[in-house]
């Protein structure tokens, strides 16, 4: 494994974790909101924010899961 694969790996890596924190962080800041003046639109709001946040992870993880595994099936 050479530098660039290695390089191209960390940074793959710490982007799927910075976005899982974003999307945590983000879920956190809504729930505050939430508890500043509890409504319904608010609730809804947080909820769909953190379903579609998760589901994009999700399949960004997913994909470059593949990714590597495909990588690493040309290196053998």
């Amino acid at each position: 494994m050479d530098a660039v694969q290695m390089v191209r790996l960390a940074l793959s890596v710490i982007t799927d974790r910075l976005l899982t924190i974003l999307a945590l962080t983000g879920t956190f800041v809504l729930s505050l909101w939430i508890m500043q003046e509890p409504e319904l639109i608010r609730l809804g709001t947080e909820i769909i924010f953190a379903v579609f946040a998760y589901l994009l992870i999700r399949n960004k993880e997913t994909k470059s899961g593949r990714v590597q595994q495909r990588d690493r099936e040309r290196e053998e």
